[in-house]
């Protein structure tokens, strides 16, 4: 389970990371520096992301869905669809908790 503990905090810097590009983006301001930050925290994902899915293959859908949920964060239209995908990825994060803690509690 040590791979999921690292995957759930890694997507939460990984959406910090898309948000604060993402906005920067869309208000037309210099975001390079963003930008930068979520290429680091989008490789910190990848690590536990492949652990999750060969550890525990159980929670591959949960994980990629988390996963993609918060890559989906890029190239948003405007700041409303920002929030939505925001509040998507976070769900999906969720649900990789949940799913984990369903495996657990089966074990």
């Amino acid at each position: 389970m040590d791979s999921v503990t690292e995957l759930v905090p890694a997507l939460a810097d990984h959406r910090r990371a898309m948000w604060l590009r993402e906005e920067a983006r869309l208000a037309g301001g210099d975001w390079s520096q963003a930008r930068a930050a979520s290429h680091a925290t989008r490789a910190a994902v990848a690590a536990p992301a492949v652990r999750v899915t060969v550890l525990l293959p159980a929670l591959t859908t949960a994980a990629k869905a988390a996963t993609d949920a918060t890559y989906a964060m890029r190239n948003a239209s405007d700041h409303a669809a920002l929030d939505a995908a925001r509040e998507r990825a976070i769900s999906a994060a969720e649900g990789l908790g949940t799913a984990a803690g369903e495996l657990l509690s089966t074990a």
